[in-house]
């Protein structure tokens, strides 16, 4: 009996400290990993930063190590709350590296969304099963159908706003059912129903257990993030209000049906219909005999160009710069000397910017074709459109390119006006429709959506 007891007291005294050291690390682990997952934010932050002001590939690299970062920490810390909130966050990175990495550049922009948001989708739902998330979990329920349908309402009025603040070009040639209807449909599944199966469906139920009530402010931190790429802090701010307001209905209503509605809503009107509608147009600034809408941005560079173009080029003086003039003495009765003559050198003949027209994108463009086309670099246009990186081109956008030597005419581009007829905008420049007609590759003259961009030769 004493043998036996023995034993178990040996066994009693073997048995905690294994226990009291998992104890100590789970304590040291714990605390910290609030400070990590808000410097998991910032560091997402900073390669959006990196990936739009500077070079996109050093904003890709940052991305794949925050990803690699998740899921090494993630399969370290399986039996804690944060295992979950630091899977489902790794799902952040992935949405970009997958957008700059997909050979898309001959692909139309619309058509990113169902590209990118395929492999997305088929890794959250991965992600959700892994963690044990049931569809009650994600959302797919039916609650609160009134708080659903006015949350969807408000999508249409999200839309108009968001237009005010980005003045997007639209993403079809045309305001057309034919042209609207598959458009539509990927932006209601690609962005609708995708973005809000991440943020609010996984990412939001898994950071609940370790973050409490404030899981939905983090993850609409994420969110609005993720939209630094267009330049806009006020837009950032809006993204960052509508973000928690879904963040709040789906905790509330435990439903993913208002908000995925809603937020494809506010995309379709944003990019579909509200270009072609002409609220918000503006009369653009003129630059010589242009008529082309230009940003706030570009068009203080072209003042400056132009402004440094007028400008006299300096002389250099031949005195000291830091000598003073003084008033000329009375010259002596008796005749001076001549002075020799002081040579002054010639002005350095500044080196002017080279002659450029604008290329309205046409489908199926790239902008290595451009390049080619007018035999320039893809590099060189990257240069004169202030662009980021190739895959950033859009059907219908307007872009600077060398001028042709060899051009018989100048053109111009003109932003189609409420009103206007293909006749209208040829007779005001001294041309003909079927002018108009083959320089945009048109073929109904009397498609001419309001917001369009058309070549048009220069008046004579």
């Amino acid at each position: 009996m004493r043998s036996g007891g023995h034993q178990a007291e040996a066994t009693v005294i073997s048995r905690p400290p294994p226990i009291f050291g998992a104890l100590a690390i789970r304590a040291r682990a714990v605390p910290m990993m609030p400070i990590l997952a808000v410097l998991y934010v910032i560091l997402i932050a900073v390669a959006e930063l990196l990936t739009v002001l500077t070079d996109a590939r050093w904003g890709l690299a940052l991305h794949i190590g925050i990803l690699t970062a998740l899921l090494v920490q993630a399969s370290v810390v399986v039996d804690q709350p944060y295992h979950k909130l630091l899977l489902a966050l790794a799902l952040a990175p992935l949405v970009r590296i997958l957008s700059l990495s997909m050979p898309l550049e001959d692909v139309d922009l619309i058509y990113w969304y169902a590209v990118v948001g395929a492999p997305l989708m088929i890794t959250a739902l991965l992600v959700a099963r892994t963690l044990g998330l049931s569809w009650r979990n994600l959302g797919f329920t039916l609650r609160s159908l009134r708080i659903q349908a006015l949350v969807v309402t408000a999508g249409l009025g999200f839309g108009v706003a968001e237009y005010f603040i980005l003045k997007p070009e639209p993403l079809i040639d045309e305001f057309s059912w034919g042209a609207f209807w598959l458009p539509a449909l990927i932006l209601l599944v690609g962005t609708g129903f995708n973005e809000e199966l991440v943020f609010r469906g996984v990412m939001q139920s898994a950071s609940s257990d370790a973050l409490g009530k404030s899981a939905i402010l983090y993850v609409t931190v994420v969110f609005a993030v993720l939209h630094l790429g267009y330049k806009s802090a006020l837009d950032v701010a809006f993204v960052f209000a509508v973000g928690l307001m879904f963040g709040w209905v789906v905790a509330k209503t435990r439903s993913l049906l208002g908000v995925t509605l809603s937020h494809g809503m506010t995309n379709i009107a944003l990019y579909l219909v509200v270009p072609f509608l002409g609220i918000a147009a503006t009369t653009a600034p003129t630059i010589g005999v242009q008529n082309v809408q230009i940003s706030a941005h570009e068009f203080s560079r072209e003042v400056q160009r132009m402004q440094a173009l007028a400008t006299p080029p300096q002389i250099e003086p031949a005195l000291s710069p830091s000598a003073t003039p003084t008033p000329s003495p009375t010259p002596p009765a008796t005749p001076a000397a001549t002075p020799e003559p002081v040579e002054v050198p010639p002005p350095q003949p500044t080196e002017e910017p080279s002659p450029t027209e604008t290329y309205v994108v046409q489908p199926g463009d790239s902008l290595s074709d451009i390049a080619a086309e007018y035999e320039t670099t893809v590099d060189e246009l990257l240069r004169l459109n202030d662009l980021a990186e190739p895959s950033l081109l859009y059907t219908g956008q307007a872009i600077l390119v060398p001028r042709s030597s060899e051009a018989a005419a100048s053109t111009t581009v003109h932003i189609v006006q409420v009103g206007e007829t293909l006749g209208l905008i040829a007779e005001s420049y001294g041309t003909t429709v079927e002018v108009l007609l083959e320089l945009n590759d048109l073929s109904d003259p009397d498609v001419v959506p309001v917001g369009t961009s058309l070549v048009v030769p220069l008046p004579p």
